[in-house]
């Protein structure tokens, strides 16, 4: 795998892992008699930072797995599809 390859392979598998963590520890903002500028179903704690961390760990960790395979010629992505 070039550099370019492991990079598209991270960004790849980043996005689902990241939209997959989204939803993770949702408490919708409730409507104590309190005026607030956000809409009722936005999170009271987004925790984005920790979800984006958590996403590229994980993405890390898979893409290092496959650098692996590939590397050692255990499995190619490139041949599987080829």
């Amino acid at each position: 795998m070039s550099l370019i390859d492991i990079l598209i392979f991270f960004l790849v598998i980043w996005w689902p892992i990241f939209f997959i963590l989204l939803p993770i520890g949702y408490e919708p903002i409730t409507k104590d008699n309190e005026k607030t500028e956000f809409v009722r179903s936005a999170p009271k704690k987004p925790m984005i930072l920790r979800k984006l961390i958590i996403a590229s760990g994980i993405s890390l960790f898979i893409t290092i797995f496959m650098w692996i395979l590939e590397y050692y010629n255990l499995f190619s992505l490139k041949e599987a599809f080829l």
